[in-house]
């Protein structure tokens, strides 16, 4: 079991860039705007040999309880209480603050190792300016600058010995000089030999239940859920196990048409979505069942099939609309507004009852079996010649088009390479016909499929 530690500390004292440092990649959200990150958001980094799990935490507002205020400090305590160890990050620029005040004494009731970073500590000037952040009552403090990289090794030398680590005594003492520390150095390096694992994201337009999914799917309270729209802006991972596969569960912020981004910070957002999309292997498309699928809906799919991604469509809160609508109505109209996307399964959900949540799963693991379907190249070319004695590759130009021999060149997403004597000449439509002849003869349920024509 991998030791958590987690990052706490009121607003816009730079929590999100330390995670971003340690990790050793732009994960979270960063921006001087206080309250950017409301969820915990999870990351992995080797320290010493060993693997570690870093928690960045909402901003600690422990008097506010108006807002998202009392959602992010319930998740906040949830943090600490799974944690071995909890960075507190404070602002050297600013000083000592009321809020710094409550939230130590809130710390000292957990009764684990709290290691007292001082962030924004750029200079020798700073670091002598410190010493008022001793009226917190702790005996050392960890002068750093998340954004340049300086003190982090000393921080996370004494972190790792107060959890039980064992001190390297061969190590380059100057290391400990709060000199700068570079992101892939040989103390601090990211993870990147995880485990394989089938990467589902849950993406959609804004308040359309994706936390509550997730939280269902995880069967526990990981993700914020209000009804404000937007509430979650960061990517979150999540890993389960279901029948006996590794699955990565990323919840992502909502999707919104460009004239609607107002903040910067939505803007990240936005991008944090289309680029968790880039690193799933399947989406699921999240519709409100009570509005239907809309523009943004369909353009969202368009992505999705673009990029490559297996696509399952998700309409939640079907227990709002339940009796009003058959399911197979429902469906025709998911596809006749979001014809593109014809060929991906439709379940029909609600986080709020439990119905179906788990038949996600099985969907997804259906799709990702499609996305990594093989057909031998001996098969494709008998059932080829079958597509093209039902209809034969047109004339155009006054020229005669031969599609001579296919292979499947890769999977995620299956992608066909056919041969032709004039590959620029074949139509649109015609290969619309060969892929509708694919799925009717080989199914690829939810998985896009990818023909490429080349000169024989």
């Amino acid at each position: 079991m991998k030791s958590v530690i987690s990052i706490v500390g009121r607003p816009n004292v730079g929590k999100s860039t330390l995670f971003n440092r340690i990790i050793g990649y732009r994960k979270a959200i960063t921006e001087d705007t206080p309250g950017v990150t409301r969820d915990r958001n999870y990351g992995e980094f080797d320290y010493q040999g060993e693997s570690f799990v870093l928690v960045d935490t909402g901003g600690f507002e422990p008097s506010k309880e108006d807002g998202y205020f009392p959602l992010i400090k319930r998740q906040i305590h949830v943090s600490m209480d799974e944690s071995s160890a909890i960075i507190f990050v404070l602002d050297g620029k600013e000083g000592v603050l009321p809020q710094d005040m409550d939230i130590a004494k809130i710390l000292r009731r957990y009764e684990k190792p709290v290691i007292y970073a001082i962030n924004k500590v750029d200079s020798k000037k700073r670091e002598m300016d410190i010493s008022e952040f001793y009226a917190l009552g702790v005996e050392r403090l960890y002068p750093i600058s998340a954004l340049h990289g300086i003190g982090i090794g000393e921080l996370l030398e004494d972190i790792y010995k107060a959890m039980g680590g064992t001190k390297d005594e061969g190590r380059d003492r100057s290391r400990r000089s709060g000199q700068d520390i570079t992101l892939n150095s040989e103390l601090l390096t990211p993870n990147s030999e995880l485990p394989k694992a089938i990467r589902i994201a849950i993406v959609g337009r804004p308040n359309t239940g994706k936390s509550s999914i997730v939280n269902r799917l995880l069967s526990s309270e990981r993700m914020i859920v209000s009804d404000i729209p937007g509430t979650t802006r960061d990517a979150i991972d999540s890993k389960i196990m279901f029948r006996d596969e590794e699955i990565i569960i990323i919840d992502t912020a909502g999707l919104r048409k460009k004239s609607k981004i107002y903040l910067k910070v939505e803007e990240y957002s936005v991008a944090s979505a289309l680029h968790t999309i880039e690193r799933a292997n399947i989406v699921n498309l999240i519709i409100d069942a009570n509005e239907g699928a809309s523009h943004q809906d369909a353009a969202i799919a368009h992505l999705i099939i673009t990029k490559g991604k297996g696509i399952c469509i998700v309409i939640n809160k079907w227990d709002l609309v339940k009796g009003k609508i058959g399911e197979n109505e429902y469906t025709e109209m998911i596809k006749k507004r979001i014809p593109h996307a014809a060929f991906s399964p439709v379940i029909f959900t609600s986080a709020k009852t439990g119905k179906n949540i788990e038949k996600i799963l099985e969907i997804d693991a259906r799709i990702y079996a499609q996305l990594m379907r093989r057909i031998s190249t001996s098969r494709l070319n008998v059932v080829f010649e079958e597509f093209f004695r039902g209809s034969s590759v047109p004339h155009t130009q006054g020229k005669a088009v031969k599609i001579s021999y296919v292979n499947q060149a890769r999977i995620l997403p299956p992608t066909f390479v056919l041969f032709s004597n004039y590959p620029k000449l074949i139509p649109e439509h015609y290969k619309r016909y060969l892929i509708n002849c694919i799925r009717e003869k080989y199914g690829f349920q939810g998985a896009p499929l990818r023909l490429i024509f080349k000169k024989k």
